[in-house]
């Protein structure tokens, strides 16, 4: 089970850093993003809808705006826009118990900014995203929409482009997208390519970022492990934290 050594993950964190170039354009927000007015699986509306769906038709309005260049570093745990404010309704979850295994889920208005602020997809996003034609996902992605960058990269390597795939994630997670190493872990995944200590190496390095999920889809995904395969990934994650992820300041899911 534990075919990828080191030595074995450095080649692969070199191949895949020398295939990655940097594109320098504006982070904007996916005019293509449209909040709907039904709730994610599991999740129910309120009693007082009307006002609720009032709140997401301005979300969407807001969404379909060019946002200001958002390359630099996120802000400060607990800040957001206005239209951070709106967006972020899309992320709460109201099914109680089943929103706790949730990973796009939220309980709280805090979540939810957090989970925007560090390129996580709403359920109704990912379902938009994963409805559209390869080009219209590559045009959203080459945007700068890091939910797209994700949702692209995992569909060319579901197509077998792996390299092209792996580069956009890639480049979501240096943009700041925690959702992103989800998707490294699923890449490496495949058989074949990563194994069980690289795919769940990148799920640590999430919940090392602050996501606390990040160790429930472990176990979920990886039921079982052995004392010396969790001890591997734990050594995986902590080399993919200083060269993949710079040592980036933790940031708490609320």
């Amino acid at each position: 089970m534990l075919s990828l050594v080191d030595a074995d993950s450095g080649k692969a964190m070199q191949h895949l850093t020398k295939k990655f170039s940097m594109r320098n354009h504006r982070l904007v927000l996916s005019t293509s993003i449209m909040i709907v007015l039904t709730t994610s699986a599991g999740c129910v509306r309120h009693e007082n809808a009307p006002a609720k769906e009032a709140e997401l038709e301005k979300a969407a309005q807001v969404a379909s705006e060019p946002s200001a260049d958002n390359s630099s570093a996120p802000p400060p745990p607990g800040s957001s826009t206005p239209s951070q404010e709106l967006l972020s309704l899309a992320y709460i979850c109201e099914a109680g118990p089943v929103c706790d295994a949730d990973i796009l889920g939220a309980n709280t208005p805090e979540e939810a900014r957090w989970l925007l602020q560090n390129g996580y997809p709403s359920s109704e996003l990912l379902n938009r995203l994963e409805a559209m034609s390869d080009r219209q996902l590559k045009r959203e992605a080459d945007r700068g929409s890091l939910a797209a960058m994700v949702n692209y990269g995992q569909r060319l390597a579901s197509q077998g482009d792996t390299d092209a795939g792996l580069v956009y994630i890639f480049d979501a997670t240096q943009r700041g997208s925690i959702y992103g190493y989800y998707a490294m872990s699923r890449v490496y995944g495949t058989p074949g390519l990563g194994g069980i200590v690289e795919s769940g190496a990148y799920l640590r390095v999430a919940y090392i970022l602050g996501d606390s999920k990040a160790s429930d889809e472990l176990q979920r995904r990886f039921p079982g492990l052995q004392q010396m395969e969790q001890a591997a990934i734990d050594r995986r994650a902590s080399q993919l934290y200083q060269s993949f992820a710079h040592s980036r300041q933790p940031t708490p899911r609320p």
